[in-house]
């Protein structure tokens, strides 16, 4: 490998090393003052927080949740009928409007030239049945006096002069209903919002004019003027393939502002649009432990009619989870039941930490029950500092314990703390798997590393690869001058742990 694995391996011991020094940092000072230490040994179990078990609805994976966006009750669009054009818009995009406020008006100029003829034509067919009528009379007459030769002559005449009339009786009816409805265009030429709300886009791709009004309608299916129902909001979620049948129409649901868990708000599912469903390859649902990794699937909407909008803002995005009662703020720890050891006698166990960091079997006193979560109020025996297991047969009493929330390297630590002649990362196998190197800010002039020896052997070329690197003379000039001691230190740390 080559120089492109020189700069590879210093960012990767970098991240490596920060969060292993922060352990190192955490053992060392917990050691000194008689706290919390994972083992580091093949038998040791994990062991989680009883405060953040406690803590349902706060984020911790063990209820489903799902994205979520707040939207207006209703949109409404105002799309243009065919063969009309804008004449005049009162309104502009963000304009708040009120029910019966007039949002614009077509020209009724071709309307209004297109009256005056089919009034004139009606004029017209008027006329000409008059006109015929009085031949068919005059016909009628002459024909009583006319000789048998020209009975025949006579009886064609009157016909057609009755057809005429019927045609034009015809074509009367037809333009009066043509200049009634004229006479309507022109009269609705105003058009009017049917609710309260915001002006969210006004549709004008063809303005010639440069007023705004040259909008004309067409056979698409896009509308010229959205707007937006002001009040209460409702929330859209989506749900993928893999969860849509947690949800039902009518499940209660509460909805967690993002940036402040405590914040939340009450609702009921009103709607499963499972028809509308769209190819997304990122999951909206939150499982145990981090995010649905069920890759590419299908996403459906759903939505969520909220009891009260008060605090929320349109185009906020929230969580959603089913409400099973953990809104509800009790008083105390209260833990799902399969947690509890219960023996004939009435007592109650659980297995937890001890203060020598190995598994114990702790005696607990329960208090209340709830049934509609599964859970048990711990009077005496646990405190939220406390770490526990879910029991299993392979438990005993002694195994060495690993804590699940000291893996993490907390905001506010300083990096500029550390000591790398501390660390030892012998044996780390370096695979892009391994290391998630994405966050590191990384400044060569500001980054002193020593780097030992190199052996190609142990690096794949699918996990570095420079494109660039020339030779191995060229990657051995790259380490020219580092030595073993700073990696001896980092290793010697990670595999302490």
């Amino acid at each position: 490998m080559k120089k492109g694995i020189a700069v590879a391996l210093v960012l990767v011991l970098a991240a490596g090393g920060a969060g292993g020094y922060y352990y190192w940092k955490q053992k060392n000072d917990a050691g000194a003052s008689g706290e919390r230490i994972s083992s580091s040994s093949e038998d040791a179990v994990y062991v989680d927080s009883v405060s953040v078990l406690a803590g349902l609805g706060s984020g911790n994976g063990l209820i489903q949740r799902y994205a979520g966006m707040i939207e207006p009750q209703q949109t409404w669009e105002v799309k243009l009928e065919n063969d009309r054009s804008v004449k005049e818009c009162f309104v502009k995009e963000g304009d708040e409007v009120k029910d019966g406020q007039k949002l614009f008006t077509y020209d009724t100029t071709e309307d209004e030239d297109n009256l005056a003829k089919s009034e004139i034509e009606l004029e017209r067919c008027e006329n000409e049945i008059e006109t015929s009528k009085a031949q068919k009379e005059q016909l009628e007459k002459e024909k009583t006096k006319a000789s048998a030769d020209e009975q025949l002559d006579y009886t064609t005449r009157i016909l057609t002069a009755e057809n005429n009339i019927k045609q034009n009786e015809y074509e009367y009816k037809a333009k009066e209903l043509e200049i009634k409805q004229l006479k309507e265009k022109i009269a609705d030429a105003a058009v009017y919002s049917e609710m309260d709300g915001v002006v969210k886009s006004i549709n004008d791709p063809n303005d010639n004019n440069g007023n705004g009004y040259g909008y004309m309608s067409d056979s698409s299916d896009s509308a010229y003027i959205t707007i937006l129902q002001v009040g209460d909001f409702r929330v859209k979620g989506t749900v993928n393939e893999q969860n849509k049948d947690q949800i039902y129409d009518g499940m209660e649901m509460l909805v967690h502002s993002r940036v402040d868990e405590t914040v939340m708000w009450h609702g009921i599912i009103t709607e499963i649009k499972l028809d509308k469903g769209e190819n997304n390859s990122e999951s909206s649902a939150y499982s145990f432990y981090g995010s649905d990794s069920s890759g590419s699937s299908t996403n459906y909407p759903f939505y969520v009619e909220l009891d009260s909008s008060d605090g929320l803002i349109l185009g906020q995005h929230v969580y959603l989870e089913p409400d099973q009662g953990q809104g509800e703020k009790k008083e105390g720890i209260w833990l799902y039941d399969y947690y509890f050891i219960q023996e004939e006698n009435g007592d109650s166990y659980v297995w937890a930490a001890s203060s020598s960091n190995t598994l114990e079997k702790r005696s607990v006193k329960l208090g209340e029950y709830d049934e509609d979560m599964a859970t048990y109020q711990v009077l005496e025996g646990l405190d939220a500092e406390d770490y526990i297991i879910v029991p299993s047969d392979d438990l005993v009493e002694g195994l060495p314990v690993i804590y699940n929330d000291y893996n993490s390297v907390p905001d506010d630590f300083n990096f500029d703390d550390m000591d790398m002649d501390d660390f030892d990362v012998s044996g780390v196998e370096f695979d892009d798997g391994d290391f998630d190197i994405s966050g590191v800010d990384y400044d060569e002039d500001d980054m002193d590393f020593d780097i030992g020896d190199y052996d190609e052997d142990d690096i794949g070329d699918e996990d570095y690869y420079d494109a660039d690197a020339e030779d191995d003379e060229d990657f051995d000039e790259e380490l020219e001058g580092l030595n073993e001691d700073g990696v001896s230190g980092m290793m010697s740390m990670l595999n302490g742990r």
